[in-house]
């Protein structure tokens, strides 16, 4: 193989890796803090869209957080946060763990969930 040759094979190679993060920037878009701590706390439970339609709790009306029956809560941010710290006796595990911060990121996805607000990716 001579110099050129190694040369453009290189540059293909470089277009190639370079097309490829740029497909996967269109693929897997960047997931929010709120998204992430969703996926990892709440969504075996009210699911990936908070509709709830998870096989152990179908049919619990209390598990779609898109509707507007609340359960322990008014709906506003600082209820749903005491809710997602405190839990819900016999229903919903304790989050005490979680920092403010990440709460706060929880509902804020969720608000994205419920149409109310922008994916962070959109703004």
């Amino acid at each position: 193989m001579n110099g050129r040759t190694a040369s453009v094979g290189y540059a293909v190679s470089l277009g190639l890796v370079l097309l490829a993060l740029v497909a996967c920037d269109v693929l897997f878009p960047h997931r929010s803090e709120g998204e992430k701590l969703w996926r990892q706390y709440c969504a075996d439970c009210h699911g990936l869209t908070a509709e709830g339609n998870t096989p152990q709790y179908m049919g619990n009306t209390y598990a779609d957080l898109t509707d507007e029956h609340w359960k322990d809560c008014s709906g506003d941010d600082d209820s749903i946060e005491t809710v997602i710290h405190d839990g819900v006796f016999a229903q919903m595990p304790e989050n005490p763990n979680l920092t403010h911060e990440q709460r706060k990121a929880i509902v804020g996805y969720l608000r994205v969930l419920r149409h109310e607000k922008k994916p962070e990716s959109l703004k």
